[in-house]
């Protein structure tokens, strides 16, 4: 339990000295929230919401594509696994907004931007 705890605080800490690369994944999420209480609040279908998402935040995307992959590189893996890493992050993202829709759209939820 220590341990578990005294790593969160470690990364924790991490993140608050500006890590680019949790800098970047805090922008695409912060950015695909906005799309999610965008489309809670307009009421939009979940076709209308899934093609919106999917095509949505492109600066952010390629921002934290390039930096997860220059840092999979750094860790010697081939380029094509490093960018196959990054869309699979990246998408894991995408779905969990996906998923948030489903859930807040009929009732109205919002999701909250990391500071």
């Amino acid at each position: 339990m220590f341990t578990t705890l005294a790593l969160a605080m470690a990364l924790n800490m991490a993140a608050a000295k500006g890590d680019p690369m949790d800098d970047a994944r805090k922008a695409l999420n912060n950015c695909l929230v906005k799309e999610h209480n965008s489309a809670v609040q307009a009421k939009k279908g979940p076709s209308e919401f899934n093609d919106a998402i999917q095509a949505a935040c492109t600066t952010e995307r390629k921002a934290y594509f390039d930096i997860l992959v220059k840092s999979e590189r750094g860790y010697g893996a081939k380029q094509a696994d490093a960018e196959k890493y990054a869309n699979e992050e990246i998408q894991m993202m995408v779905d969990g907004v996906t998923s948030a829709f489903g859930e807040n759209r009929d009732n109205g939820g919002q999701l909250a931007e990391e500071k």
